[in-house]
């Protein structure tokens, strides 16, 4: 719920560097990747990484030089399928080395009803969050023996794929989601290449912490959300309850919706007793606080921690433009990301509202407490960025008038 992939580049309130930027990186501009935009990524294979090894066996076994897709949902916002499941990722603090290991894919201007349907898809992207990661199903888009029909589990391209196959505009007619892989995806007819729209190169004062088509050498935090749901939906005690109630839910997401029904007081003891046990409520807290570098959310509401976001005049003055224009652009991205947090988190806590009853009270109250306190960790931090947004912009207008 409502959590993005939080990546550490620079990190809230970063020390300010006055020195002259010499690192060169890629960056996505978040509010120009918009809906049902697709984005394609690769890993260049590194022997000393392991992690890298991955991206190199799917290109090579499917042929085509793309092993990773991922799906706009809202602007700079993207939900793919990855090892530990279904996850949400925050373009804004991502970077990529080189401008040839991704690729932004938009429907074609031709398309008929094509924003319709490209909103369409991205709403439909949504519903997959949580569901489990399918490595049989990567693998079966070129091997037929590997295929499993009714499977609830999903693949990076799959996802984009079935996104948009629900959204009644197939991007590869006469193949279905599940035999489709990233780099097919390059063959779409009625698909076109926007990187330069939205991509844009800079210079930075050091490496960033997470790039695109670098091995990931750190779970982030939704990472770890995923593979807690994921955990607690296949727990014993919470797959007996919904059989008795003869249902099944593929991801967390659908089992809510079975509590939304509030028929089943047993099926809330079972998913809440996991979620206990699981410590989820103090350990998400934790992991999201530990991203922005702090132990305790109080520590947010001190002034010591905002003096992070107020660039002095002098930091400001001994700025090189690259850089001034990179912190700008870091700034912007982070709006939005915690723009969205907010209103993801926001409507997680009306919703939990609405539905609540008397046979998921202990469920939802569990949850909608722990939105409570992160939905306030992101609208200070929002209001951080706005302000050092705002001291950037008038050094920007500054420069520019002299």
């Amino acid at each position: 719920m409502g959590n993005q992939r939080t990546a550490k580049m620079p990190s809230p309130g970063a020390p300010w560097s006055s020195g002259t930027s010499s690192e060169r990186a890629f960056v996505f501009i978040p509010k120009l990747v918009c809906p049902g935009d697709i984005l394609l990524t690769r890993v260049p294979l590194n022997l000393l990484d392991p992690s890298t090894f991955i991206s190199t066996a799917i290109r090579a076994g499917s042929r085509t030089p793309f092993s990773h897709a991922a799906l706009c949902v809202e602007p700079g916002l993207m939900i793919e399928a990855v090892g530990t499941g279904v996850c949400r990722l925050a373009l804004g603090p991502t970077g990529v080395r080189s401008r040839s290991n991704v690729k932004l894919l938009r429907l074609n201007l031709d398309v008929v009803d094509g924003p319709w349907r490209a909103q369409s898809a991205a709403n439909r992207g949504h519903q997959y969050f949580s569901r489990d990661y399918s490595l049989s199903g990567a693998i079966g888009a070129r091997i037929a023996a590997f295929r499993k029909k009714g499977r609830g589990d999903l693949f990076c391209s799959e996802l984009v794929a079935q996104a948009y196959e629900e959204a009644r505009c197939p991007l590869l007619p006469g193949k279905t989601p599940g035999e489709i892989a990233p780099g097919d995806l390059l063959k779409s007819d009625i698909l076109r290449d926007v990187t330069d729209l939205a991509l844009r190169a800079v210079r930075i004062d050091g490496p960033l912490m997470y790039y695109l088509d670098d091995g990931s050498h750190f779970e982030r935090t939704a990472h770890w959300e995923v593979r807690t749901k994921i955990k607690i939906l296949q727990s014993e005690p919470v797959q007996r309850e919904l059989a008795a109630l003869g249902v099944s839910a593929r991801s967390f997401y659908e089992l809510e919706k079975e509590l939304r029904n509030d028929k089943s007081p047993g099926l809330d003891l079972a998913v809440h007793d996991e979620l206990v046990r699981h410590d989820f409520c103090q350990e998400y807290m934790r992991r999201t606080l530990a991203s922005i570098g702090v132990a305790d959310a109080r520590e947010i509401a001190e002034p010591m921690f905002a003096a992070r976001f107020e660039p002095s005049e002098e930091h400001l003055a001994h700025l090189d433009t690259d850089s001034l224009n990179f912190h700008k652009q870091v700034a912007e991205s982070s709006i939005i990301s915690f723009q969205n947090d907010a209103i993801s988190r926001t409507t997680d806590i009306q919703t939990l509202a609405l539905y609540r009853g008397s046979g998921n009270w202990r469920t939802f109250d569990y949850l909608a407490a722990m939105q409570q306190p992160l939905l306030n960790v992101s609208a200070r931090l929002l209001g951080l960025f706005q302000k050092e947004n705002d001291c950037l912009a008038a050094e920007q207008r500054k420069r520019a008038a002299q």
